[in-house]
């Protein structure tokens, strides 16, 4: 940031977009007072090292309300761009932005990050930033000494933005890949293996009434919950059975809740790596919901994208969908779920 620049922008413990609001919450304020702490948040804001990316931070009043990555390609697609970008500015009229680019190609980057900033309106843009190979530059900034030309190193040992993220319990991974890879489906043996789980339960089930199964799935869910480590290769089987039935779904949805998301994601990335990818999607939709719920954005697509290629017209995939091109923040929840079960959260 230019050296005259004092305001320190926060991301609040109470924000309702991509914060957790369960262990991994901060107890105050995380304060970002400047360029350098705003990429050492960005990767525990997304929880993983963004690559080829442009990264935008909203905020209100000074508090960020939203962060929100776009592939540096959509870049090459203005429409695609300025609709994603109208679409988070419906939402967050009055916001302000932050731009960070990612990328190996400096004149990519800066070349995307001008185009978003004519779309927000430049007066909205506080700060744009470069980031490269552990290091970044202001794109605002011509004093040498604040800004070298050979930018400033990304200093996560000293930074107290990261330091407060890892006392919190905030990780990152080392790419998005390694976010997909978290909830890969079995392959080989194994994967042989759960579907022959995936037909043993189907068949357990198969003289079960419907207030049986959804008894039954409620308390395999809230066993779950207890302590998701503990769930078995059957009940993980069991789960995602039941799971196909909506009414069942229902059970699973009215325990979430924003205070206690992150268990949910938990529990659902636990039961995703043991379900075969053909039974995947109504997992891998509970497991996008409570990452959606929990702040998860990154989580949230992934699973869109993985359930997309087996169940692309499943309900809750589709739901994730419109959530998604919405921007909708995650305190929204607590209205829809109130309306579904007319229950406070």
């Amino acid at each position: 940031m230019k050296p005259t620049d004092s305001d320190a922008f926060t991301a609040a413990a109470d924000q309702c977009w991509d914060s957790p609001t369960t262990c991994t919450e901060l107890d105050a304020p995380l304060r970002l007072k400047n360029d350098g702490d705003v990429v050492a948040a960005i990767p525990y804001l997304l929880g993983f090292q963004p690559r080829e990316s442009i990264v935008a931070l909203v905020f209100q009043a000074n508090r960020l309300i939203t962060s929100v990555r776009f592939p540096i390609e959509m870049g090459d697609a203005p429409g695609q761009l300025a609709r994603r970008i109208a679409s988070i500015d419906r939402q967050f009229p009055d916001a302000d932005w932050i731009l960070a680019g990612y990328s190996s190609d400096r004149e990519r980057a800066v070349t995307v990050i001008e185009r978003m900033s004519t779309m927000i309106g430049p007066t909205r843009v506080l700060e744009s930033v470069y980031a490269n190979d552990g290091r970044f530059w202001s794109l605002s900034c011509t004093v040498p000494d604040c800004c070298p030309p050979q930018g400033r190193l990304i200093d996560f040992e000293r930074s107290p933005v990261a330091a407060r993220a890892v006392l919190a319990g905030m990780q990152v991974l080392d790419s998005r890949s390694d976010l997909d890879a978290s909830i890969r489906p079995p392959r080989g043996w194994l994967g042989r293996a759960a579907m022959q789980r995936i037909e043993d339960a189907r068949a357990s089930i198969r003289g079960m009434e419907l207030i049986e199964i959804e008894q039954s799935f409620t308390g395999l869910v809230q066993q779950g919950l207890d302590n998701p480590e503990a769930v078995d290769p059957t009940q993980a089987a069991q789960m995602a059975v039941m799971a196909f039935y909506p009414s069942a779904r229902d059970q699973a949805l009215r325990l979430l809740s924003r205070p206690h998301a992150q268990r949910h994601v938990e529990l659902w990335r636990a039961v995703a790596k043991m379900t075969p990818r053909d039974s995947q999607p109504p997992v891998l939709g509970l497991l996008g919901l409570a990452a959606w719920v929990n702040g998860d954005g990154a989580l949230q697509v992934v699973c869109i994208e993985r359930a997309e290629k087996v169940a692309p017209h499943h309900p809750l995939i589709a739901l994730l969908g419109e959530i998604n091109a919405a921007a909708a923040p995650p305190c929204l929840w607590d209205d829809l779920r109130a309306d579904l079960f007319g229950e406070e959260s």
